[in-house]
Protein backbone atom coordinates (compact mmCIF):
# COMPACT_ATOMS: atom_id res chain seq x y z
CA UNK A 1 0.00 0.00 0.00
CA UNK A 2 1.39 3.53 -1.03
CA UNK A 3 1.82 5.05 2.15
CA UNK A 4 3.70 8.65 1.52
CA UNK A 5 2.19 10.50 -1.34
CA UNK A 6 -1.38 12.10 -0.54
CA UNK A 7 -2.38 12.51 -4.04
CA UNK A 8 -0.99 11.82 -7.56
CA UNK A 9 -2.08 14.89 -9.82
CA UNK A 10 -1.13 13.33 -12.61
CA UNK A 11 -3.54 10.88 -12.90
CA UNK A 12 -6.27 13.06 -11.58
CA UNK A 13 -5.57 14.91 -14.96
CA UNK A 14 -5.22 11.54 -17.21
CA UNK A 15 -8.28 10.80 -15.88
CA UNK A 16 -9.60 14.15 -16.97
CA UNK A 17 -8.06 13.58 -20.06
CA UNK A 18 -9.62 10.62 -21.22
CA UNK A 19 -13.31 11.81 -20.39
CA UNK A 20 -12.42 15.17 -22.21
CA UNK A 21 -11.39 12.87 -25.41
CA UNK A 22 -15.34 11.36 -25.40
CA UNK A 23 -16.00 14.69 -27.34
CA UNK A 24 -13.42 13.84 -30.42
CA UNK A 25 -13.99 10.33 -30.74
CA UNK A 26 -17.91 10.69 -30.81
CA UNK A 27 -17.43 13.81 -33.47
CA UNK A 28 -15.90 11.26 -35.20
CA UNK A 29 -18.50 8.55 -34.99
CA UNK A 30 -21.09 11.07 -36.37
CA UNK A 31 -18.20 10.70 -39.82
CA UNK A 32 -17.96 6.94 -39.60
CA UNK A 33 -18.49 4.72 -42.59
CA UNK A 34 -18.33 1.56 -40.28
CA UNK A 35 -21.80 2.16 -38.18
CA UNK A 36 -24.60 4.66 -37.57
CA UNK A 37 -23.85 6.61 -34.03
CA UNK A 38 -26.93 8.32 -32.48
CA UNK A 39 -26.70 10.96 -35.58
CA UNK A 40 -25.19 10.17 -38.57
CA UNK A 41 -23.85 12.16 -41.14
CA UNK A 42 -24.33 10.45 -44.78
CA UNK A 43 -23.51 13.39 -46.23
CA UNK A 44 -20.18 13.96 -44.84
CA UNK A 45 -18.16 10.46 -44.53
CA UNK A 46 -14.22 9.82 -43.42
CA UNK A 47 -12.84 6.48 -43.26
CA UNK A 48 -9.30 8.29 -42.47
CA UNK A 49 -10.51 11.12 -39.78
CA UNK A 50 -12.56 8.43 -37.97
CA UNK A 51 -9.81 5.49 -37.75
CA UNK A 52 -7.08 7.71 -36.55
CA UNK A 53 -9.23 9.21 -33.48
CA UNK A 54 -11.03 5.71 -33.26
CA UNK A 55 -7.77 4.14 -31.86
CA UNK A 56 -8.37 5.99 -28.31
CA UNK A 57 -11.49 4.44 -28.43
CA UNK A 58 -9.93 0.77 -27.74
CA UNK A 59 -8.69 1.75 -24.31
CA UNK A 60 -9.79 5.34 -23.20
CA UNK A 61 -12.76 3.80 -20.98
CA UNK A 62 -11.01 0.88 -20.28
CA UNK A 63 -7.85 3.07 -18.78
CA UNK A 64 -10.32 5.52 -16.88
CA UNK A 65 -12.01 2.56 -14.70
CA UNK A 66 -7.92 1.36 -14.05
CA UNK A 67 -7.39 4.86 -12.41
CA UNK A 68 -10.49 4.71 -10.56
CA UNK A 69 -10.63 1.60 -9.39
CA UNK A 70 -6.71 2.74 -7.77
CA UNK A 71 -8.44 5.97 -6.54
CA UNK A 72 -11.16 4.11 -4.69
CA UNK A 73 -8.96 1.66 -3.27
CA UNK A 74 -6.78 4.42 -1.82
CA UNK A 75 -9.93 6.23 -0.20
CA UNK A 76 -11.03 2.58 1.01
CA UNK A 77 -8.03 1.99 2.76
CA UNK A 78 -7.37 5.23 3.87
CA UNK A 79 -10.94 7.06 4.68
CA UNK A 80 -13.20 3.71 4.93
CA UNK A 81 -16.33 2.35 3.55
CA UNK A 82 -18.67 5.08 5.07
CA UNK A 83 -17.15 8.00 3.40
CA UNK A 84 -15.88 5.75 0.05
CA UNK A 85 -20.15 5.16 -0.33
CA UNK A 86 -20.87 8.92 0.28
CA UNK A 87 -18.60 9.88 -2.02
CA UNK A 88 -19.99 7.43 -4.54
CA UNK A 89 -23.63 8.53 -3.85
CA UNK A 90 -23.02 12.44 -4.54
CA UNK A 91 -19.97 12.03 -7.13
CA UNK A 92 -21.84 9.10 -9.25
CA UNK A 93 -25.09 8.26 -8.65
CA UNK A 94 -26.16 11.71 -8.21
CA UNK A 95 -24.59 12.79 -11.74
CA UNK A 96 -26.18 9.54 -13.16
CA UNK A 97 -29.97 10.68 -12.39
CA UNK A 98 -29.54 13.56 -13.28
CA UNK A 99 -28.23 12.89 -16.70
CA UNK A 100 -30.81 10.67 -17.07
CA UNK A 101 -33.62 12.71 -16.21
CA UNK A 102 -32.12 15.83 -17.53
CA UNK A 103 -29.64 15.67 -20.09
CA UNK A 104 -30.42 12.33 -22.29
CA UNK A 105 -33.86 12.73 -21.74
CA UNK A 106 -33.72 15.89 -23.93
CA UNK A 107 -31.52 14.11 -26.49
CA UNK A 108 -34.54 11.23 -26.76
CA UNK A 109 -36.89 14.68 -27.13
CA UNK A 110 -34.51 16.07 -30.05
CA UNK A 111 -33.64 12.76 -32.36
CA UNK A 112 -37.49 12.04 -32.21
CA UNK A 113 -39.01 15.32 -33.17
CA UNK A 114 -36.13 15.54 -35.65
CA UNK A 115 -37.11 11.86 -37.35
CA UNK A 116 -33.75 10.68 -36.00
CA UNK A 117 -34.62 7.83 -34.49
CA UNK A 118 -38.17 7.01 -34.57
CA UNK A 119 -39.95 6.73 -31.46
CA UNK A 120 -40.35 2.74 -31.67
CA UNK A 121 -36.88 2.14 -31.80
CA UNK A 122 -36.46 4.20 -28.68
CA UNK A 123 -35.09 1.85 -25.50
CA UNK A 124 -33.88 1.88 -22.25
CA UNK A 125 -29.93 2.54 -23.75
CA UNK A 126 -31.56 5.80 -25.33
CA UNK A 127 -31.73 7.10 -22.06
CA UNK A 128 -28.60 5.87 -20.61
CA UNK A 129 -26.56 6.67 -23.25
CA UNK A 130 -23.33 7.50 -22.59
CA UNK A 131 -24.20 8.05 -18.36
CA UNK A 132 -23.81 3.84 -18.51
CA UNK A 133 -19.92 4.78 -17.13
CA UNK A 134 -21.44 5.99 -13.97
CA UNK A 135 -23.62 2.88 -13.85
CA UNK A 136 -20.87 0.90 -14.61
CA UNK A 137 -19.03 2.95 -11.87
CA UNK A 138 -21.91 2.66 -9.52
CA UNK A 139 -22.28 -1.19 -9.45
CA UNK A 140 -18.49 -1.63 -8.95
CA UNK A 141 -18.29 0.01 -5.92
CA UNK A 142 -21.28 -1.58 -4.30
CA UNK A 143 -19.09 -4.97 -5.01
CA UNK A 144 -16.07 -3.06 -2.65
CA UNK A 145 -18.58 -2.59 -0.06
CA UNK A 146 -17.94 -6.76 0.15
CA UNK A 147 -14.76 -8.47 1.62
CA UNK A 148 -12.74 -7.81 -1.67
CA UNK A 149 -9.54 -6.77 0.10
CA UNK A 150 -10.00 -10.85 2.34
CA UNK A 151 -10.36 -11.96 -0.74
CA UNK A 152 -7.39 -10.78 -3.20
CA UNK A 153 -5.65 -11.75 -0.36
CA UNK A 154 -6.73 -15.43 -0.72
CA UNK A 155 -5.99 -14.96 -4.07
CA UNK A 156 -2.49 -13.98 -3.74
CA UNK A 157 -1.93 -17.75 -2.00
CA UNK A 158 -1.81 -19.08 -5.60
CA UNK A 159 0.78 -19.80 -7.45
CA UNK A 160 1.34 -17.51 -10.78
CA UNK A 161 -0.23 -19.87 -13.51
CA UNK A 162 -3.00 -20.94 -10.93
CA UNK A 163 -3.50 -16.72 -10.86
CA UNK A 164 -3.36 -15.98 -14.71
CA UNK A 165 -5.63 -19.09 -15.62
CA UNK A 166 -8.58 -17.72 -13.26
CA UNK A 167 -7.79 -14.07 -14.86
CA UNK A 168 -8.06 -15.23 -18.52
CA UNK A 169 -11.14 -17.25 -17.41
CA UNK A 170 -12.64 -13.81 -15.78
CA UNK A 171 -11.71 -12.16 -18.88
CA UNK A 172 -13.53 -14.35 -21.28
CA UNK A 173 -16.60 -14.72 -18.38
CA UNK A 174 -18.77 -12.19 -19.96
CA UNK A 175 -18.05 -13.19 -23.49
CA UNK A 176 -18.93 -16.89 -22.53
CA UNK A 177 -22.32 -15.70 -20.23
CA UNK A 178 -23.44 -13.94 -23.63
CA UNK A 179 -22.73 -17.00 -25.62
CA UNK A 180 -24.23 -19.56 -24.09
CA UNK A 181 -27.87 -17.07 -23.03
CA UNK A 182 -27.65 -16.92 -26.81
CA UNK A 183 -28.13 -20.21 -27.10
CA UNK A 184 -31.09 -20.28 -25.14
CA UNK A 185 -32.37 -16.79 -25.30
CA UNK A 186 -31.94 -15.38 -29.00
CA UNK A 187 -31.25 -11.91 -28.90
CA UNK A 188 -33.12 -11.01 -32.14
CA UNK A 189 -36.25 -12.25 -30.40
CA UNK A 190 -35.48 -10.50 -26.41
CA UNK A 191 -33.75 -6.97 -27.06
CA UNK A 192 -34.98 -5.61 -23.70
CA UNK A 193 -34.08 -8.56 -22.01
CA UNK A 194 -30.18 -8.01 -23.54
CA UNK A 195 -30.24 -4.33 -22.70
CA UNK A 196 -30.83 -4.71 -19.19
CA UNK A 197 -28.10 -7.85 -19.33
CA UNK A 198 -25.67 -5.68 -20.83
CA UNK A 199 -25.78 -2.83 -19.15
CA UNK A 200 -25.97 -4.34 -15.09
CA UNK A 201 -23.70 -6.99 -16.06
CA UNK A 202 -21.67 -7.46 -19.12
CA UNK A 203 -20.24 -3.61 -18.76
CA UNK A 204 -19.94 -4.35 -15.15
CA UNK A 205 -18.01 -7.73 -15.74
CA UNK A 206 -15.89 -6.54 -18.39
CA UNK A 207 -14.65 -3.31 -16.99
CA UNK A 208 -14.46 -4.45 -13.62
CA UNK A 209 -11.13 -6.23 -14.68
CA UNK A 210 -9.38 -2.81 -14.84
CA UNK A 211 -10.92 -1.48 -11.75
CA UNK A 212 -9.60 -4.19 -9.75
CA UNK A 213 -6.54 -3.70 -11.94
CA UNK A 214 -5.81 -0.01 -10.71
CA UNK A 215 -7.08 -1.65 -6.88
CA UNK A 216 -4.07 -4.00 -6.69
CA UNK A 217 -1.73 -1.32 -8.04
CA UNK A 218 -2.63 0.76 -5.11
CA UNK A 219 -2.52 -2.13 -2.58
CA UNK A 220 0.45 -3.30 -3.82
CA UNK A 221 3.91 -1.82 -4.10
CA UNK A 222 5.56 -5.12 -5.71
CA UNK A 223 3.00 -4.89 -8.51
CA UNK A 224 3.79 -1.40 -9.42
CA UNK A 225 8.02 -2.18 -9.72
CA UNK A 226 6.69 -4.95 -12.27
CA UNK A 227 5.10 -3.07 -14.61
CA UNK A 228 7.80 -0.71 -14.42
CA UNK A 229 10.56 -2.78 -15.35
CA UNK A 230 12.04 -2.15 -18.67
CA UNK A 231 11.33 -5.27 -20.42
CA UNK A 232 8.05 -5.46 -19.03
CA UNK A 233 7.44 -1.73 -20.44
CA UNK A 234 8.82 -2.91 -24.20
CA UNK A 235 6.21 -6.33 -24.14
CA UNK A 236 3.39 -4.10 -23.09
CA UNK A 237 4.90 -1.50 -26.05
CA UNK A 238 4.70 -4.13 -28.30
CA UNK A 239 1.15 -5.55 -27.38
CA UNK A 240 0.15 -1.86 -27.66
CA UNK A 241 1.14 -1.34 -30.83
CA UNK A 242 0.15 -4.53 -32.72
CA UNK A 243 -3.49 -4.83 -30.76
CA UNK A 244 -4.28 -1.13 -31.64
CA UNK A 245 -2.98 -1.56 -35.18
CA UNK A 246 -4.72 -5.30 -35.56
CA UNK A 247 -8.06 -3.55 -34.51
CA UNK A 248 -7.99 -0.10 -36.74
CA UNK A 249 -7.52 -2.67 -39.82
CA UNK A 250 -10.39 -4.71 -38.45
CA UNK A 251 -13.04 -2.16 -37.81
CA UNK A 252 -15.27 -2.32 -40.96
CA UNK A 253 -15.70 -6.19 -40.09
CA UNK A 254 -19.02 -7.11 -38.58
CA UNK A 255 -17.49 -9.15 -35.95
CA UNK A 256 -20.65 -10.60 -34.39
CA UNK A 257 -20.58 -13.13 -37.23
CA UNK A 258 -17.36 -13.88 -37.57
CA UNK A 259 -16.61 -17.67 -36.72
CA UNK A 260 -16.28 -18.23 -32.99
CA UNK A 261 -12.96 -18.96 -32.78
CA UNK A 262 -12.31 -15.84 -34.06
CA UNK A 263 -14.47 -13.53 -31.59
CA UNK A 264 -12.83 -15.72 -29.06
CA UNK A 265 -9.37 -14.34 -30.33
CA UNK A 266 -10.76 -10.73 -30.72
CA UNK A 267 -11.85 -10.80 -26.87
CA UNK A 268 -8.11 -11.54 -25.98
CA UNK A 269 -6.73 -9.13 -28.37
CA UNK A 270 -8.84 -6.45 -27.28
CA UNK A 271 -7.99 -7.19 -23.23
CA UNK A 272 -4.33 -7.61 -24.18
CA UNK A 273 -3.89 -4.49 -25.88
CA UNK A 274 -6.26 -1.76 -23.53
CA UNK A 275 -4.43 -3.56 -20.14
CA UNK A 276 -1.41 -2.66 -22.08
CA UNK A 277 -2.45 1.02 -23.06
CA UNK A 278 -4.02 1.51 -19.53
CA UNK A 279 -0.61 0.30 -17.47
CA UNK A 280 1.87 2.70 -20.12
CA UNK A 281 -0.41 5.61 -19.31
CA UNK A 282 -1.02 4.64 -15.51
CA UNK A 283 3.37 4.68 -15.28
CA UNK A 284 4.05 7.26 -17.22
CA UNK A 285 1.20 9.82 -15.30
CA UNK A 286 1.94 8.03 -12.21
CA UNK A 287 5.73 8.88 -12.43
CA UNK A 288 5.45 12.28 -13.96
CA UNK A 289 5.49 15.70 -11.94
CA UNK A 290 2.77 17.65 -13.57
CA UNK A 291 2.14 20.57 -11.09
CA UNK A 292 -0.99 21.91 -11.11
CA UNK A 293 -2.22 24.96 -12.77
CA UNK A 294 -5.24 26.89 -12.64
CA UNK A 295 -6.29 25.87 -16.57
CA UNK A 296 -5.00 22.71 -15.73
CA UNK A 297 -7.74 22.21 -12.69
CA UNK A 298 -10.41 23.90 -14.76
CA UNK A 299 -10.08 21.23 -17.25
CA UNK A 300 -9.90 18.72 -14.21
CA UNK A 301 -12.63 20.24 -12.62
CA UNK A 302 -14.99 20.65 -15.70
CA UNK A 303 -13.97 17.16 -17.44
CA UNK A 304 -17.10 15.13 -16.30
CA UNK A 305 -19.76 17.79 -17.10
CA UNK A 306 -18.37 18.13 -20.56
CA UNK A 307 -18.55 14.13 -20.89
CA UNK A 308 -21.70 14.31 -19.72
CA UNK A 309 -22.93 17.05 -22.03
CA UNK A 310 -21.15 16.71 -25.31
CA UNK A 311 -23.33 13.90 -26.23
CA UNK A 312 -26.72 15.94 -26.99
CA UNK A 313 -24.55 18.70 -28.07
CA UNK A 314 -22.88 16.80 -31.22
CA UNK A 315 -26.01 15.41 -32.12
CA UNK A 316 -27.88 18.70 -31.93
CA UNK A 317 -24.65 20.57 -33.82
CA UNK A 318 -24.44 17.68 -36.12
CA UNK A 319 -27.85 17.87 -37.31
CA UNK A 320 -27.77 21.61 -37.68
CA UNK A 321 -24.65 21.69 -39.70
CA UNK A 322 -25.04 18.80 -41.69
CA UNK A 323 -25.40 21.16 -44.51
CA UNK A 324 -24.01 20.86 -48.59
CA UNK A 325 -20.64 23.05 -49.21
CA UNK A 326 -18.40 21.14 -46.59
CA UNK A 327 -15.51 18.94 -46.56
CA UNK A 328 -15.42 15.99 -43.89
CA UNK A 329 -12.69 17.57 -42.10
CA UNK A 330 -14.56 21.25 -41.87
CA UNK A 331 -17.60 19.23 -40.65
CA UNK A 332 -15.91 17.33 -38.02
CA UNK A 333 -13.82 20.30 -37.06
CA UNK A 334 -16.78 22.20 -36.47
CA UNK A 335 -18.52 19.56 -34.53
CA UNK A 336 -15.10 18.93 -32.16
CA UNK A 337 -14.57 23.12 -31.85
CA UNK A 338 -18.20 24.05 -31.07
CA UNK A 339 -19.21 20.84 -28.78
CA UNK A 340 -16.19 21.72 -26.16
CA UNK A 341 -17.23 25.55 -26.46
CA UNK A 342 -20.92 24.53 -26.06
CA UNK A 343 -20.27 22.05 -23.36
CA UNK A 344 -17.35 23.67 -21.47
CA UNK A 345 -20.34 26.53 -21.45
CA UNK A 346 -22.72 24.13 -19.47
CA UNK A 347 -19.88 23.44 -17.16
CA UNK A 348 -19.63 27.19 -16.13
CA UNK A 349 -23.58 27.40 -16.26
CA UNK A 350 -23.59 24.26 -13.52
CA UNK A 351 -20.74 25.00 -11.77
CA UNK A 352 -22.54 28.52 -10.91
CA UNK A 353 -25.43 27.32 -8.96
CA UNK A 354 -25.39 25.25 -5.56
CA UNK A 355 -28.12 23.19 -6.65
CA UNK A 356 -26.74 22.30 -10.15
CA UNK A 357 -23.34 21.33 -8.60
CA UNK A 358 -25.18 19.17 -6.11
CA UNK A 359 -27.41 17.33 -9.12
CA UNK A 360 -23.89 16.92 -11.38
CA UNK A 361 -21.61 16.15 -8.03
CA UNK A 362 -19.57 19.09 -8.45
CA UNK A 363 -17.46 19.87 -4.90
Amino acid sequence: MIAKKEYYYGLDQLRALLMLIGVLTHAASVISPFYRWDYHSDRYQDALIHNIVHVAHFFRVEAFFLIAGFFSAMVLLKKGKHYFLKGRYLRVFMPLISSILLINTFEVWFVVRHDITPWENIGIGNFIVHAWFLLTLMIISLVCLLPIDKFLDYLSGFNRFIKLGLFIFYMYLPFGIKFVLNMFVPMADHPLFYSFYGYLIEKTLYYSIYFFIGYIIYRSEAVRIFFNKKTVKALLWGITVTGLTYQTLTIGEAKESLPFTMRAINVFIQHASAISVSLLLFNFFFSASFPPSRSVAFLVRSAIIVYLFHHPVLIVLGYYFDVPGMTPFVYFMILVTCGYLLSFLSYLIINSNRLTRFLFGLK
